[in-house]
């Protein structure tokens, strides 16, 4: 009887010495006090109890019978502090105020789910002697949500030093990852949205526009665009790429509108096309004369849009007036706005409410000769304490490089007004 206690303890002793050498070899650190050792993927999920608010997204999207299979996963979960903090900002809280994923539109559901997902694919950061897997490098990946909606950003994954971040979030994934026989989950401490921003206008090819004209509006982020708009009015609309668009300007256009991009993802901020005020655009809103040289205010030798311009003799210092027909507050305008050809290279004063001769109220500008300069003269750098509240009705353009020229410069003026 002793000798068959003494063996059984022995087999006993082996079996532990077995059983933690295993352990120590296979057992990866969990978090929330799951045990990890080998198994699917999903089966991981599943019993992680700090993945449980992601693993309950998987079965209210419908997508538990798409994901558990033998197929190979990358997941990139975040954990339930991450999430749930996801969801009170997007105000998915139940009466209590606590975060509920089941309050989550499901197909909204099902894409935020996809998102952390690359099928076809095992990898993790740190290499692990004894396990077969691809490892993440910095790039961007196509998720099971790409497959579904090809318009939306693919993840962008950044591995530095060892270290991961995910989708251009500056916060480091925790560093704990788990393997099973079909993939591996990289744990994250933000949520990623794959859906893109609203869109941004930075740039149109034409400061003032007729209606019919055909112009290039640059940004970005130009996906699934739904309208281009000038104020109210619809304009037709090619989208070239996901930074350019090519619009018609409506025929209702008159001399300014502000122009917005709507996509399935939101509405740009407003980028405005002409001018407020047009002063003149082909005959003049108001009195004008010149000093010795009279202004022609009706030329059609040379236009830059429509059909007539100014034209006015340039001999030194000698200038031209402009008075409006209405009173102008210059708080409601940032700039003036002036499209000039000069025929030789000179300089030029601009200001509001002139100071023959003084440059220290208005600014300078030096033309660029044969071409038309179209000029952008900010109001702050034309009697600035205009702006607390004073009001303008006229623009002064004088020569100001007091060169004799023979034959003396000629330039045009037209489009001449306030933004």
């Amino acid at each position: 009887m002793k000798n068959i206690y003494n063996k059984l303890k022995h087999i006993a002793v082996c079996v532990f010495l077995v059983t933690t050498a295993s352990s120590c070899d296979n057992e990866i650190e969990d978090i929330g006090g799951a045990e990890q050792n080998y198994n699917t993927t999903y089966g991981m999920l599943q019993a992680n109890t700090d993945l449980t608010t992601f693993t309950k997204a998987i079965q209210l999207a419908g997508l538990e019978s798409t994901l558990n299979t033998a197929d190979d996963y990358t997941y990139f979960v975040p954990n339930n502090a991450t999430l749930d903090g996801y969801l009170v900002a997007n105000g998915y809280v139940n009466d209590l105020g606590y975060p509920d994923v089941s309050l989550v539109p499901v197909e909204d559901l099902k894409q935020l789910v996809l998102s952390h997902i690359i099928k076809g694919v095992k990898k993790r950061v740190a290499t692990l002697e004894g396990v077969e897997a691809d490892y993440l490098t910095s790039g961007n990946y196509s998720t099971m949500a790409n497959e579904v909606n090809p318009d939306l950003y693919l993840l962008g994954i950044n591995v530095t030093n060892g270290v991961l971040k995910v989708n251009g979030s500056d916060k480091a994934a925790p560093g704990l990852d788990y393997y099973g026989t079909n993939g591996f989950i990289n744990v994250l401490s933000n949520v990623i949205e794959l859906s893109p921003p609203a869109p941004a206008i930075t740039g149109l090819s034409q400061v003032l526009a007729s209606s019919g004209d055909e112009i290039t509006i640059t940004g970005k982020d130009f996906v699934k665009v739904k309208s281009v708009k000038f104020d109210t009015s619809t304009a037709e609309f090619t989208v070239v790429s996901a930074t350019e668009i090519k619009a018609t300007v409506p025929a209702d256009f008159d001399s300014f509108a502000l122009i917005t991009v709507e996509t399935d993802f939101g509405v740009s901020a407003p980028s405005g096309i002409g001018v407020k005020y047009l002063l003149y655009e082909d005959s003049l809103k108001g009195s004008g004369w010149g000093w010795d040289a009279q202004p022609e205010f009706e030329s059609t030798e040379k236009v830059s849009r429509g059909t007539h311009s100014i034209k006015k003799v340039a001999a030194p210092w000698n200038g031209l007036y402009m008075g409006s027909s209405i009173v102008l507050k210059a708080a409601d305008y940032q700039f003036v706005k002036i499209s000039i050809f000069p025929t030789e290279s000179t300089k030029i004063m601009v200001t509001i409410n002139p100071d023959r001769g003084d440059s220290s109220k208005g600014t300078t500008v030096v033309l660029v000769p044969g071409q038309w300069n179209h000029l952008s003269i900010p109001m702050s750098d034309l009697h600035p304490e205009l702006l607390s509240g004073g009001t303008f009705d006229n623009v002064f353009v004088q020569e100001f490089s007091n060169i004799s020229l023979t034959p003396a410069s000629v330039f045009y003026l037209d489009d001449i007004g306030f933004l």
